[in-house]
């Protein structure tokens, strides 16, 4: 019995081969090669500078690389399209060193904004109760209506990483997850 060509069989989500990417003069990464199985955590350390940064970004597609495949979900992403590459996006969440959130927003507000692009759009009460367990999960149930401005940089960045999970991503990419974390005070958790 033939097996339908678009079944993804791999058990690798991500799979990386000899991936080199420069600027100017420096190379910044050199034959990098990796693969990342379905329900695998994987850490990437290295000093700042390194390019831990520049990987996810030719993860993901902002960043073309200069040599090597990077493969996502079995799709090479130097020949699919723009449109394929975004739907591969959709499928992965990414927190960059900064929250990235919108100053003009509430949080409330940032966390509802990656949920208008899911297919099907959630319900009204589906996203309420979306946000609502997302800023639980951070320890920051409080802030729900608060704007960014009135939020540490360690809030903001448990509100950036509520945002990105909220999507309910197959994959996850962390640049510097813990940088400008508030401490927790002794005994408490975030959840």
């Amino acid at each position: 019995m033939p097996v339908a060509a678009s079944l993804d069989l791999s058990p690798n989500v991500i799979e990386i081969k000899h991936l080199k990417k420069s600027f100017i003069a420096s190379d910044v990464l050199k034959d990098v090669s990796l693969d990342v199985k379905r329900g695998e955590s994987l850490a990437v350390l290295g000093k700042s500078g390194e390019g831990k940064s520049v990987l996810i970004k030719c993860i993901v597609g902002l960043l073309e690389p200069d040599e090597g495949t990077v493969i996502l979900f079995g799709k090479d992403t130097a020949t699919i399209g723009k449109k394929e590459l975004a739907t591969l996006r959709r499928r992965i969440g990414f927190l960059f060193q900064s929250a990235a959130l919108y100053d003009s927003m509430s949080v409330r507000e940032n966390l509802e904004f990656p949920l208008r692009s899911l297919k099907p759009r959630p319900s009204r009460s589906e996203a309420d109760e979306r946000v609502r367990e997302a800023l639980q999960n951070v320890g920051l149930s409080e802030a729900i209506d608060k704007m960014p401005s009135e939020l540490s940089g360690g809030m903001r960045k448990r509100v950036g990483l509520a945002r990105t999970l909220i999507q309910k991503p197959e994959i996850m990419l962390y640049d510097e997850p813990t940088t400008g974390l508030d401490r927790l005070p002794r005994g408490k958790s975030a959840r």
